[in-house]
């Protein structure tokens, strides 16, 4: 996942069921080499696992890097990813936009290495992370730009901190941070801050582990990976990632709630428009362990989780706003 590849860079290393009331679509990243590939490409689908339709593809020379971590504008009419075209086996990571049903892509941002864009619910900002890395020490910092590409604008800058994600009403920004370079990605803390990057603080009192936080439609809550379950298939090798597991937080710190209980590495979590469901990737890293990462959903409460799809090598799903056919 991309989270987990920002955390390297920083270390020096059946058919889902029915849709909701109004049509939606769900993107994500396809790893077009299965598990052991290295090329992606982004696709739209139905939730009920028809209309697969292929959305980007990146001009890649040597079959490596490519696009993930599509998010979808409000409106759903465009989508923001990351492209990375590897130079001499350095990543080079950049923020595109791309028509939803596909086109020529824009660059949006020159990088060195900028990911995980998020919207803000008027569209008129992304926030994303920026890494830069120093002879000193790497920085992970939150950025925005607008829908163009223009005014760059630093939002925070005191820590190491991904993923961030718009709150509905925009007034705040979720997001994880890593206490040092040197911190494991299973400890990154999720915290919050007003929309500008002031009032940083904790999500809960006590620390709250976990990555990818994305807010429900009214929100009121949270849903996160977090590795603290230690939930790992047997690895051969001691760089495997961790695998991590779904909850559900309210914004306030309460009702922390599991959802997903398997060995496999849940990821990405996105909520449906109506709030009553979450799309979410489920896989594992090695073909010895188990299957390529599946598109999955599951009941925002828990339950049992349902595939969608048949497609395999499933990154970074995105579900659309309400109305996108």
């Amino acid at each position: 996942m991309l989270v987990a590849a920002v955390a390297a860079f920083l270390l020096g290393a059946p058919t889902g069921s029915g849709g909701t009331s109004a049509p939606s679509r769900i993107a994500f990243a396809r790893d077009l080499g299965g598990l052991s590939g290295d090329l992606t490409s982004l696709y739209t689908i139905r939730p009920n696992g028809t209309g697969l339709r292929r959305v980007t593809v990146p001009p890649t020379r040597q079959a490596l890097g490519g696009d993930s971590g599509p998010v979808w504008a409000p409106g759903g009419r465009t989508l923001v990813f990351e492209r990375n075209l590897p130079y001499w086996g350095s990543d080079r990571m950049r923020l595109m936009a791309v028509p939803a049903r596909g086109g020529r892509a824009s660059q949006l941002t020159s990088g060195p290495f900028d990911a995980m864009p998020s919207f803000s619910p008027d569209g008129r900002r992304i926030a994303f992370t920026r890494v830069v890395q120093s002879v000193v020490a790497p920085t992970a910092a939150l950025f925005t730009i607008d829908g163009r590409g223009k005014h760059l604008a630093p939002l925070l800058s005191d820590g190491l901190d991904l993923s961030a994600a718009w709150s509905p009403d925009g007034r705040t920004i979720a997001f994880s941070r890593l206490a040092s370079p040197e911190t494991p990605l299973r400890q990154a803390t999720l915290y919050l801050a007003d929309a500008d990057g002031s009032n940083v603080r904790q999500l809960d009192t006590a620390p709250l582990h976990g990555v990818s936080p994305a807010w429900s439609p009214d929100g009121t809550r949270l849903a996160f990976v977090s590795f603290d379950d230690a939930n790992d298939p047997t690895c051969p090798a001691a760089s495997c990632p961790p695998s991590g597991e779904l909850y559900v937080v309210a914004t306030d710190g309460g009702g922390l709630t599991r959802l997903t209980r398997s060995r496999a590495d849940d990821e990405h979590p996105s909520w449906s428009p109506d709030g009553t469901r979450l799309a979410f990737a489920s896989g594992f890293d090695l073909r010895s362990q188990g299957h390529a990462p599946w598109l999955m959903v599951i009941g925002a409460s828990g339950g049992r989780a349902t595939r969608v799809g048949r497609v395999a090598g499933v990154l970074d799903p995105s579900w659309s706003p309400a109305g996108v056919g």
